[in-house]
């Protein structure tokens, strides 16, 4: 990823003591923290024993990190230090387990114990069982000591060691979010403030501790609290920066160790990166209402923002924008970064529910077959909510003698492989493919429901989170698939952004209210399971095709040799001005199957010789099929020839003068323009410009090398040279110019502009439409549409392919 003005501004700030860099998924925060490293260890280690730690959570981010770094050094001109090489005394790259493990082994040998890590769960169950057993006994009337009550106790006690609460009267007095507000009757609800319940943990804790320390073990969260107190050393090793990845995923203690192996030189630094959208695990200190001065960092007036995906499309940053939206407890926090668009083009998500998970596999399996025409397996990731449906995803891989590499600690992290990537949400966090596919969304997985949470908001929030982390891995491609009935965090996608396939228009089966219902009047049972399906096909035509609903019929009539039938949507067009069936759709109830559907959907097209497309659907599965029976991607979309006239209206905008010129053109005889319904211009007088079919009225897409179409205007509007094309617009990042989606701007060919004009720039072999801005060896490439950003690159980054000097809009 090549740095912008933004980006590389943060790279070589002086370093200030404590700060704070605060980004969107897809802004580029960890590649900021990656070329922040050799600035620091070039410029800002001074002393011969100064040293840059970066820090991350997860340990498939160090890999990650490593995989991306190399690339990074590929492409330095000068030659670099590597930070992985084996030599190399001043940089070191960990997660935070494996640095305080170093701690805690230098702890117990300071202090002479034969101490080792307890990392078997099973182990660690049974002491805490023997430890609940033994506490229960004095403490008959707390019931939540009770063996299914085990994960919650046991998530209790890693919150309380996490949290640093070593004394009961600070656990007695902690606040303790998401378990004190349920009303539930039943359930650790009940945990309240100075509580005979947090005595009772609290001595589970104890016991629990002291079993394990009687075969000289420890636990995980132990072990964090001895390499805490073996930074406290001034002896030990201290580090003159710190860079930490993922910072609002760390728990106090992680928190409180790092501040105390940072060094208090002059021109020491601590920077933290974080993104609180991505917060997602439940011992993470920076929740709402904890600051970083609650653990001894001032961040204030330090902080820096970065609000831009570079990451993901356009299309699946909305979807996965949506989601978010929809939690209050998100959006609310103080260091939630409100996410801009960069009008990135590209594909909406494809979302498909299948009654079984059978289905569902083979759905897959089909669709990883046409990925692999456009993309290596490597580029690919499968994503699920747990261990057991990844592992159980991956031996049906192995069946189909598909390449895979399950992402997990036993397994490795190595990238760069020709291997589809296995992995659960947790653990692709921080890293992106090209293709992400998620699946097992269903209302069983996800929100995964947990004796331990009883908090359903907080809970609800933590798993929205992490089906947004899914989602904006995904730079180009975003299926979600799942088997049975859907999520509710489906539900809550804006059902604009997610399509039932990549070849198709229509998108995802979503619910009309009945208010809006259309043919009310014909409709026999407003409240019967089909209806909720043709309402939403005859939405689909409207919004996704543009058919206008006086071409749109129901319950029509088809004569079937001597039968007579009633389909149940029809698209009627006209063709030599005579109206007649195009397109026929048949639906059933959600999940019927299709096969009567469509065999009688094909007696229909075969009576009706104008009939050119038929659809069936039961709002799981779709088929399209043509006039021969065939199956297609998709229909057609409305086009104005669909009408009785063939001729069609125009605007012509000049963007100098901004003068409209309102003309008809027969779309049978494209010379014909004319004017006041009367006036014909002659041929030569007219002039002929190839129309190629996208630019980006946002950010950079490829135009499309192919002529389109032929469009005649007028010479005395657009000039008689040879230099002018014409390119149709995708995208409304201009729409406050007057420029919309869809729309024809016509482009003259030059290879400068003057400031503020509206110029057609190239970008790296992409191509956008923006306001040009030249500041200095700076160019802004400036939207018209507040919800998006601009384009900030240096002279070299870009040339001017030309200017808009018209638009031509359809009425």
């Amino acid at each position: 990823m090549q740095l912008n003005v933004e980006q590389k501004k943060l790279v070589q700030s002086k370093p200030a003591g404590h700060s704070l860099i605060r980004g969107v998924a897809g802004s580029g925060k960890t590649t900021v923290a990656v070329n922040r490293i050799p600035f620091l260890m070039e410029h800002y280690c001074i002393d011969d024993n100064d040293k840059v730690l970066m820090v991350t959570y997860n340990k498939s981010l160090i890999s990650y990190i490593k995989y991306v770094y190399e690339k990074v050094q590929k492409d330095r001109e000068e030659e670099q230090l590597s930070l992985f090489q084996s030599d190399n005394k001043k940089v070191d790259i960990k997660n935070i387990d494996s640095l305080m493990y170093a701690y805690f082994k230098e702890y117990c040998k300071t202090n002479k114990l034969n101490l080792e890590v307890e990392g078997k769960r099973n182990n660690l169950v049974n002491h805490i069982i023997k430890a609940m057993a033994e506490v229960k006994k004095e403490a008959v009337e707390v019931k939540f000591l009770e063996p299914n009550y085990l994960p919650f106790i046991m998530e209790e006690i890693g919150w309380i060691k996490a949290c640093k609460y070593l004394h009961i009267e600070e656990y007695q007095e902690a606040d303790r979010l998401g378990r004190m507000s349920s009303q539930k009757a039943d359930g650790p609800q009940k945990l309240q403030k100075n509580s005979k319940l947090r005595a009772a943990i609290f001595k589970v804790m104890e016991a629990y501790n002291k079993s394990l320390r009687a075969e000289n073990k420890v636990d995980f969260h132990d072990m964090s609290l001895f390499a805490l107190e073996q930074s406290k050393k001034s002896f030990y090793k201290k580090y003159a920066h710190i860079i930490v990845d993922e910072s609002q995923d760390l728990t106090r203690v992680q928190l409180e160790f790092l501040n105390n192996i940072i060094s208090n030189k002059e021109y020491s630094s601590i920077t933290f990166v974080a993104d609180t959208a991505q917060s997602i695990y439940p011992q993470s200190w920076l929740v709402k209402g904890r600051s970083f001065a609650s653990v001894g960092f001032d961040v204030k007036g330090r902080s820096n923002s970065l609000s831009k995906n570079y990451r993901t499309t356009t299309q699946i940053a909305e979807a996965a924008y949506s989601l978010l939206e929809k939690d209050t407890q998100i959006i609310e926090d103080e260091n939630f970064v409100k996410p801009s668009l960069l009008d990135k083009q590209g594909h909406y998500p494809v979302f498909r529910v299948f009654e079984d998970k059978k289905q569902e596999e083979n759905y897959v399996v089909k669709l990883l077959t046409e990925l692999k025409a456009k993309y290596n397996y490597g580029d690919i990731a499968i994503v699920a909510r747990t261990n057991e449906q990844i592992s159980e995803f991956k031996n049906f891989l192995e069946d189909k003698k598909i390449p895979n590499k399950l992402m997990a600690k036993s397994d490795g992290y190595e990238f760069g492989d020709d291997k589809i990537k296995l992995l659960t949400m947790h653990s692709i966090k921080g890293l992106e493919f090209k293709v992400v596919i998620i699946i097992g969304l269903n209302s069983k997985y996800m929100p995964l429901r947990s004796v331990t949470i009883d908090d359903e908001d907080l809970l609800e929030s933590r798993e929205r989170k992490l089906m947004y982390v899914g989602m904006t891995r995904a730079t180009e491609r975003l299926y979600l698939t799942c088997d049975g009935t859907p999520s509710k965090f489906i539900l809550d996608i804006d059902p604009r952004f997610l399509k039932y396939s990549d070849n198709t228009l229509m998108r995802s089966f979503y619910h009309i209210r009945q208010e809006n219902y259309n043919f009310k009047e014909k409709v026999k049972d407003l409240y019967s399971y089909e209806e909720k399906i043709r309402q939403w096909v005859i939405n689909e035509l409207k919004e996704s095709y543009k058919y206008p609903l006086n071409l749109i019929n129901i319950e029509q009539q088809v004569n079937v040799f001597s039968k007579v039938g009633f389909v149940d949507v029809a698209v009627n067009i006209y063709r030599n001005n005579v109206k007649a069936p195009y397109i026929f759709i048949e639906v059933k109830r959600k999940g019927f199957g299709l096969l009567n559907c469509l065999e009688q959907l094909k007696s229909y097209i075969a009576a009706s010789p104008t009939c050119q497309y038929g659809i069936a659907t039961d709002g799981v599965d779709l088929i399209i099929i043509n006039r021969n029976l065939e199956i297609v991607d998709d229909i057609e979309v409305f086009q104005t020839s669909m009408l009785p006239s063939s001729l069609e209206e125009y605007t012509y905008v000049d963007l100098k003068s901004n003068q409209v010129s309102k003309f008809t053109r027969d779309c049978n005889s494209i010379k014909e323009i004319i004017i006041d319904n009367s006036y014909i211009f002659p041929e030569n007088e007219i002039k002929r410009m190839n129309v190629f079919s996208s630019i980006a009225a946002g950010n950079p897409i490829l135009i499309n090398s192919s002529v389109e179409e032929e469009f005649y205007l007028p010479q005395k509007w657009v000039g008689s040279s040879n230099n002018t094309y014409m390119v149709k617009v995708k995208g409304d990042s201009m729409i406050n110019a007057n420029i919309c989606n869809g729309d024809i701007v016509v482009i003259r060919q030059q290879n400068t502009a003057n400031n503020y004009e509206i110029a057609a720039v190239d970008l790296d072999g992409n191509t956008t439409l923006k306001r040009f801005v030249k500041m200095g060896d700076t160019i802004l490439l400036m939207p018209e549409n507040p919800s998006y950003e601009p384009i900030q690159v240096s002279e070299g980054q870009m040339s001017v392919l030309g200017v808009a000097v018209g638009v031509l809009k359809k009425l």
